[in-house]
């Protein structure tokens, strides 16, 4: 007699296999989220410590003037910092681009979030040929889509110069600004 067993899995253990799986994704998607929503800020912020180091080390390199800045149509600096920013050699003090030989290096617009400039008057920043600020001192600030300053990276330029990420100092997992107090979006 040739007996021939059937082997597979039954209902119930087909309907257990999915609800574990399903709890398993939903469990892991906020952390995968943030995952991602990190690795954007990063890769924002490293590109504008990156760009603001190259203004320092250009300006003493070069001795002369260096302004990093959005332009507007008129080639002089603008406000938008969520458009392309250009760093130049600046002789003249003009905080504008009169030719495009100047330009050392361009940063491209944001992809993802917003940049906000915070300096007492101005949208700009220039070094001077000694690496010093020569405009006023200032920061800048990511922030994600969602307007979460828990996600958010914030760069703080010294008046000599020198550029530093922010870090949370309180335990509440915001960045603090140079004075203390929490970032906000």
């Amino acid at each position: 007699m040739n007996v021939r067993l059937q082997t597979g899995f039954t209902l119930v253990e087909l309907l257990i296999a999915v609800v574990i799986f399903s709890l398993l994704i939903t469990l892991s998607i906020p952390s995968y989220t943030n995952l991602v929503n990190s690795s954007k800020r990063d890769a924002e912020v490293n590109d504008l410590l990156a760009f603001m180091v190259m203004a320092r080390h250009e300006s003493i390199m070069s001795g002369e003037i260096v302004t990093l800045c959005p332009l507007n149509t008129k080639k002089e600096c603008g406000r938008d910092w969520n458009q392309e920013l250009h760093l130049f050699k600046d002789p003249e003090n003009n905080r504008a681009l009169s030719n495009d030989r100047q330009v050392i290096r361009t940063l491209p617009a944001t992809s993802t979030g917003e940049r906000v400039v915070r300096s007492l008057s101005r949208s700009y920043f220039q070094y001077r040929p000694n690496g010093m600020i020569l405009s006023d001192l200032g920061n800048i600030t990511w922030c994600p889509e969602n307007k979460d300053p828990k996600a958010a990276g914030h760069i703080i330029v010294s008046r000599g110069g020198r550029v530093r990420l922010a870090t949370d100092q309180d335990g509440d997992q915001i960045p603090n600004r140079a004075n203390g107090k929490n970032v906000d979006c």
